[in-house]
């Protein structure tokens, strides 16, 4: 009989007191499978490390609260900016954004990490965060080995296959690839941090200013979001590109025996019950911790995520 999946409910968190002030990002830059990407860093790289991968839209420095706090305790942490996104590079004519794509830059960038950055070859410490979390959840099932631990925030699955026309999805996914999409100009960043706090207000003003100013950049007498704008079309990410159903992807993360949580925000709306079921079958032993908060609950409430991370 199968153990039973702890279940949690955490609302308030003790600070956690550091032991040094927190260290300043590091932004390096490495070219993984021919694609330059920024990796965000903090901490020592000679110390144990937990890699943390965003979601879709995001960025490395999203992970910044977190890092700081997980650095000061004597951890290594990078957050990179997955392809086409952030300060990485996009993929340009031809490239593509599907999850494979993703999965085997994360495949590849792990072993740069102990011998680029001087790290070493133990078991790494994984953290996700929606469609970083498939990322990080199907990493984990392939190369166990490397990973000691794994924590996926407000993890997702991939979608069923669509019912709809099939000629229809085709043409639109043409139209997109014959004619990119191109972002709206926004006037400056103090718009584009005020979207962000829109999105997550629990972003204080400072952090959205930040994060704006990372993810922005001049374009015409105005600004422009960094990331591809492929990447919110049909012709971008995708989680049907899998070469296995979603059934299959469930029953390949069952196999993983490395120890996991799952973090929640308990006002997020991003699963639904039949997709919250499916989770529970994808991750029987995992242990199950709701937070107060959103989809974006890792931002909401870092303390308690890396209390988690902590373990």
């Amino acid at each position: 009989i199968a153990p039973t999946p702890v279940e949690a409910k955490i609302e308030v968190t003790a600070p956690i007191h550091s032991l040094v002030p927190p260290p300043a990002m590091v932004e390096t830059t490495v070219e993984v499978r021919g694609l330059p990407l920024c990796l965000c860093t903090w901490g020592q790289p000679q110390h144990p490390l937990v890699l943390c991968l965003h979601g879709i839209l995001e960025q490395g420095a999203v992970w910044q609260p977190i890092a700081e706090t997980l650095a000061a305790q004597g951890y290594y942490v990078v957050a990179p900016d997955l392809r086409g996104h952030g300060r990485s590079a996009w993929v340009g004519a031809g490239g593509s954004y599907h999850l494979l794509d993703f999965l085997g830059d994360i495949d590849a960038l792990v072993p740069l990490l102990g011998a680029t950055l001087e790290g070493t070859d133990q078991p790494l410490t994984l953290v996700g965060h929606s469609m970083g979390s498939v990322i990080a959840a199907l990493y984990a099932s392939i190369r166990p080995e490397k990973v000691r631990s794994l924590i996926l925030v407000e993890t997702i699955l991939p979608t069923e296959d669509s019912q709809g026309d099939t000629a229809t999805q085709l043409s639109t996914h043409l139209n997109y690839l014959t004619t990119p999409p191109q972002h709206t100009l926004l006037p400056d960043v103090v718009t584009a941090a005020t979207r962000l706090r829109q999105a997550t207000p629990a972003l204080s003003k400072d952090q959205a200013q930040f994060l704006a100013e990372r993810i922005t950049e001049p374009w015409d007498n105005g600004v422009r979001w960094r990331w591809d704008p492929l990447l919110r079309t049909r012709a971008g990410i995708t989680f049907n590109n899998l070469p296995f159903s979603r059934d299959k992807y469930i029953q390949l993360v069952q196999t993983i025996q490395t120890p996991m949580t799952l973090i929640y925000g308990n006002q997020s709306t991003f699963n639904r019950n039949t997709d919250l079921t499916d989770q529970q079958r994808a991750f029987p032993l995992a242990r199950r911790i709701t937070l107060a908060g959103g989809h974006n609950v890792h931002l909401e409430q870092p303390e308690a995520v890396v209390q988690e991370i902590l373990g």
